[in-house]
């Protein structure tokens, strides 16, 4: 065998164990964040919503970063919303908080309760200053099983109050975490729940 052949099949081999790797290994979600889709942060339709003090506008958003993971997800219109680090996801910013959506990686291995017991919540009480969970609580979204966090936490002297939801999805999970701080998080509350309540997966 020449020298030529030998060359050229080591490379088929070396493109092989690349393409691998970005498909099915460790690089396959560095693939998917270089995925952001643009159509995703264009709003697609409007909707009011009745609160006990006031009207609020509603920006439907559909997600196609990831396939086997597009979603539906209204935004109030007077938030500032931006693609988030990776793929599939929103940061958003809004005058008395914050918030996020994500797609969530959990193993086959295991259901998402017992990712948000053992892996999600001590995470959270290592690494959040002043962590102190509120409530826990299952239920279904759309009929997705959902598991939700409220916390507090200390940020720059003022206590803030979270809510952080999972729900199960297909592949990856939902993750919406929204945040104020506790006094604004009352009354946000209802507008919190709506926005997570009409989270759904497209097929």
């Amino acid at each position: 065998m020449n020298k030529k052949v030998i060359i050229i099949m080591i490379l088929a081999l070396v493109a092989l164990i690349v393409l691998t790797l970005f498909s099915f290994g460790p690089l396959s979600n560095m693939r998917k964040s270089f995925s952001t889709n643009p159509v995703s942060l264009q709003p697609s339709s409007s909707n009011t919503l009745s609160l006990i003090k006031e009207n609020i506008t509603l920006d439907l958003y559909t997600n196609k970063d990831v396939r086997e993971n597009y979603y539906n997800i209204y935004l109030p219109k007077d938030w500032q919303i931006k693609a988030g680090d990776k793929a599939g996801s929103y940061n958003m910013v809004f005058p008395q908080g914050s918030g996020e959506i994500k797609l969530q990686d959990v193993a086959d291995n295991t259901t998402l309760e017992l990712f948000v017991l053992s892996q999600a919540e001590p995470l959270l009480k290592k690494t959040i200053s002043g962590y102190v969970k509120k409530e826990y609580l299952k239920t279904t979204i759309n009929n997705n099983e959902t598991h939700e966090i409220i916390y507090d936490s200390s940020e720059k002297g003022k206590t803030m109050r979270t809510i952080k939801t999972y729900i199960v999805g297909s592949d990856n999970a939902g993750a919406i975490t929204l945040s104020a701080d506790s006094v604004s998080f009352e009354t946000l509350r209802s507008l919190f729940m709506q926005i997570i309540n009409n989270f759904n997966w497209q097929k």
